[in-house]
């Protein structure tokens, strides 16, 4: 049985879109990114103009570098992944319900 490796070019170019709007942000060089991941820089361009495909424990590094959750590159829905920040962890809900409409919120339907 032949195995065939499939590449997702849209998925990889919506990743690298929100990798380079993150970057931005951050007020980073591709350089700097690349030095401090331990990547060459010619990869890294590459990473965030979509031309290589990305690992699970890439994209998981650069969330974690970038301090954003790792889900939200894969997100179409928004632009630029949510800082880790900018959520509030679950623990601080006071009310069970609004635990669960926070829940619901991050899981969709299946909690339904």
């Amino acid at each position: 049985m032949m195995s065939s490796k499939s590449i997702n070019f849209e998925l990889n170019k919506l990743i690298g879109a929100k990798m380079l709007r993150v970057r931005q942000l951050a007020g980073l060089s591709q350089q700097n990114v690349a030095d401090d991941l331990g990547f060459s820089p010619t990869t890294y361009s590459k990473l965030e103009n979509g031309k290589i495909d990305f690992t699970v424990t890439r994209l998981v590094q650069l969330a974690n570098y970038f301090k954003v959750y790792a889900a939200d590159f894969l997100d179409p829905s928004l632009d630029v992944p949510r800082m880790l920040s900018e959520v509030r962890p679950i623990s601080e809900y006071q009310s069970m319900e609004t635990k669960f409409e926070v829940l619901r919120e991050m899981f969709g339907n299946a909690l339904k």
